[in-house]
């Protein structure tokens, strides 16, 4: 008698495993926005690296020549000089004009989180999905052993590894290119960079899957609603449906710690540590929940 074959067929957890492996591997490959983004990177390499190399961060000796208030020593024959050098707006003028303050202001809070980590991570995050409607391997994507939501959360389990290390990469290198200033502000600011990552690519994997037209969502998106509306020197409540605002609390708060002159409160209006840190993970998390129903509701067909 012939022992009993014992067949294992398809494991649905198996198949959602390699899945994620495959999403993985698939943003290896180099495309248009993710060509963008490098490109991007080595131009603000280039640039952050000639002005330290060239100018430095340090704007003292700019600021005082712009405001030139030791003409003051002139009429009083140099008398008023410590006095003019005491007042609070003066005070608060030179520590405006160090180098950790200089480059977190340009480099970090206006260039990099105002436009090239939105950027970045939607050059990855909204081809997770995007790239296989255009490519017309959706419904065959479909089709196989694993619960849509499954294949959502895999496709952004694929992504998110290449996003968080983008932008954290990116920001290493845009920090070492600005010397012993940006190094110091690598080391201040690295926590905010990567939950903003997070919260980032979960929202445009969302568009991603959402929208037939995704990069172009993502564009408009990113550029009118977190880099506009987050740099725009008013206050309001507005400001708090953006991802970068609680970003920018965190790092600003980073920055306080560090005695390093920010953003007016009076204009930001900054959240406590522990609400930024929620808001970014808490809403990272629902609004993956609300893709992967989106994504396990609607109808997608065989079409660019």
């Amino acid at each position: 008698m012939n022992p009993p074959i014992h067949s294992s067929g398809p494991s649905p957890v198996r198949a959602w495993l390699a899945l994620v492996r495959f999403s993985i591997l698939r943003q290896f490959r180099l495309r248009q926005m993710a060509a963008i983004a490098l490109g991007l990177l080595a131009l603000t390499l280039f640039v952050v690296g000639l002005v330290t190399a060239r100018f430095g961060w340090d704007r003292t000796e700019v600021r005082l020549q712009r405001a030139d208030p030791r003409n003051v020593q002139i009429l009083t024959g140099g008398l008023a000089l410590p006095e003019v050098e005491a007042m609070p707006v003066m005070r608060e003028a030179l520590r405006e004009s160090q180098p950790l303050a200089v480059f977190s202001r340009w480099v970090v809070f206006f260039l990099f989180l105002g436009f090239l980590m939105p950027l970045w991570t939607l050059s990855f995050a909204v081809s997770a999905i995007g790239s296989e409607r255009e490519n017309r391997s959706l419904v065959w994507l479909l089709t196989r052993p694993i619960p849509r939501w499954g294949i959502y959360l895999a496709k952004l389990l694929g992504v998110l590894p290449w996003c968080v290390a983008f932008n954290l990469g990116g920001f290493g290198l845009m920090c070492v290119a600005g010397g012993e200033v940006g190094r110091s502000a690598f080391l201040l600011y690295w926590p905010g960079v990567l939950v903003g990552s997070i919260a980032f690519a979960s929202i445009f994997h969302l568009i991603g899957a959402w929208f037939s037209r995704p990069a172009i969502v993502a564009l408009l998106y990113s550029f009118f609603f977190e880099t506009i509306l987050s740099e725009l020197p008013v206050p309001g409540t507005l400001k708090r449906l953006s991802i970068s605002y609680y970003t920018r609390c965190l790092m600003y708060s980073s920055a306080r710690e560090a005695d390093v002159p920010t953003e007016s409160d009076l204009l930001l209006v900054p959240v406590s540590d522990p609400l930024a840190w929620g808001v970014l993970l808490l809403g990272s998390v629902l609004v993956t929940l609300l893709g992967m129903r989106i994504f396990t509701k609607r109808e997608y067909r065989d079409e660019v």
